[in-house]
């Protein structure tokens, strides 16, 4: 299966579960959005770099960043900074799971002034993803 993405600069295809992958994104597009509620500035932005062999997708929002205490906890199974009944915890973890098994990686970008998350994903498969 193939994710397709276009603009009017951009068309690039790659080979994952899209179901899969969207929900990656929804994921991380709920947490900047829960982020920013008390931000003074609120905006996300959602970049595609292609590079030879793979894409980069990214979120941006306008916070300022993960605590690094935070950041060594995130990507653990119910570990959360939401309210009570505002998260499971399970987001990250299995937003990590799912880009592992396409062969990625997600991680944030501490060179930034902002919260960035770096999403890396082959364009072709080495072997089928779960």
């Amino acid at each position: 299966m193939y994710l397709e993405f276009i603009n009017p600069s951009l068309s690039l295809e790659i080979e994952c579960h899209s179901i899969k992958i969207s929900q990656v994104l929804l994921n991380l597009l709920n947490n900047a959005y829960d982020a920013i509620q008390n931000q003074k500035e609120k905006w996300i932005k959602v970049e595609i770099i292609e590079r030879q062999h793979e894409i980069d997708l990214i979120v941006t929002d306008s916070g300022n960043g993960i605590p690094v205490s935070v950041q060594k906890r995130m990507m653990q199974p119910f570990f959360t900074t939401k309210d009570i009944g505002k998260g499971t915890g399970l987001g990250l973890s299995i937003s990590q799971g799912i880009v592992t098994s396409h062969h990625g990686k997600i991680n944030i970008d501490n060179a930034s002034m902002n919260t960035r998350f770096v999403i890396t994903l082959p364009k072709r498969q080495r072997l089928n993803v779960a």
